[in-house]
């Protein structure tokens, strides 16, 4: 299939529902994955990160595994809630067409009635009901100053659900903020080390973390 054609089909036929199962299975695996690593690999110390909605699901993660592990949500509100109602995804959303589905199911609803509906719905992600991680002081939140999908404000009610955890901002927009070539701070940078130092103890480790997340950067926007 055409690869554009193929883009389009996918936004197209984008419903609410599926961005509940994608979160399940994104989450089912990564619990899978650090459960094989720890049982299996034999790894004793471990993380997890993820990006805007992966970083919602890092952060569940990182709540639900029953062993400590060190968490890195990065660009990411306390509920996908937020990102539609308050970001600029509420500009994005097809609303008339949500309100037309919702017609087949009761009376004519208001456009207001639909986004709370909406709401409702995407409130089964809100983080902040879900467990303290085992460590909170090993959970680091980075989020952008001018961040046009996730406001300030959902970012702290996160940290204020998790008494322990650390908030470090980075410059920048949702896009422009981990983009070396716009922000040349470090501080992302600086983040991923010290989260990854968090997952381990000794010298000799940390500063073998710190030349892998090197290469990992270098990579990753080599690429870009």
């Amino acid at each position: 299939m055409d690869k554009d054609i193929q883009c389009c089909s996918v936004v197209q036929n984008f419903c609410v529902s599926d961005l509940l199962l994608l979160g399940r299975a994104t989450i089912e695996e990564s619990r899978g994955l650090l459960h094989w690593m720890y049982s299996e690999a034999g790894f004793s110390k471990m993380g997890i990160c993820g990006l805007s909605m992966g970083g919602v699901h890092a952060a569940m993660v990182g709540s639900l595994h029953p062993t400590p592990v060190a968490t890195f949500p990065f660009l990411s509100p306390h509920s996908a809630a937020v990102a539609f109602r308050e970001g600029i995804l509420k500009y994005g959303t097809a609303w008339e067409a949500l309100r037309g589905d919702l017609a087949t199911q009761k009376a004519e609803m208001t456009l207001e009635e639909v986004r709370e509906r909406l709401r409702n719905v995407l409130s089964l992600t809100e983080v902040t009901c879900f467990p303290i991680p085992k460590i909170p002081n090993a959970v680091i939140f980075v989020s952008a100053t001018d961040d046009g999908y996730i406001p300030k404000h959902s970012v702290l009610e996160l940290q204020k659900a998790w008494p322990g955890s650390e908030v470090r901002w980075v410059t920048g927009g949702h896009v422009s903020s981990f983009c070396p070539m716009v922000n040349s701070e470090g501080l992302l940078l600086k983040a991923l080390i010290d989260y990854r130092g968090r997952s381990l103890h000794c010298d000799r480790d940390i500063a073998q973390a710190q030349e892998i997340v090197l290469q990992i950067v270098k990579i990753l926007f080599f690429q870009l």
